[in-house]
């Protein structure tokens, strides 16, 4: 498979806001950089979507263009996209640019840093 479809495999699975795929798919030292939090880390992002969840919380539509990977290693890989993402509770999607280091370890893709900067409301 091709390094930009194995990357958005992962990259799709993670914007299910689903806390188990993320504490899978996330290395254990992964960092997470958003305007909303800063800088957070695997296990606090875990428990922040287990939260989310528990409070109904979950992303309705996601759409990702513009996505590019590059292979920086042979065992360290980029991927940059545009999404545009709306939670269950709102009516107008988020923008932003993000970008996503991946490690490769004990045979797949792991995410080492993501991080998303905000672009303005409307599709991406």
């Amino acid at each position: 498979m091709e390094l930009l479809e194995e990357l958005l495999q992962v990259e799709r699975r993670l914007w299910t806001n689903d806390a188990d795929v993320y504490r899978d798919n996330l290395l254990p030292e992964a960092q997470l950089v958003f305007m909303e939090t800063g800088v957070i880390f695997r296990d606090v992002a875990v428990e922040a979507i287990r939260a989310e969840n528990a409070e109904g919380r979950r992303w309705a539509e996601v759409d990702i263009t513009e996505a590019s990977a590059r292979r920086l290693t042979e065992d360290v890989a980029v991927l940059t996209y545009k999404v545009a993402a709306r939670w269950n509770y709102e009516t107008v999607p988020g923008c932003w640019l993000a970008s996503s280091v991946y490690v490769a370890r004990e045979g797949r893709w792991r995410l080492g840093l993501h991080q998303q900067s905000a672009l303005s409301a409307g599709p991406a």
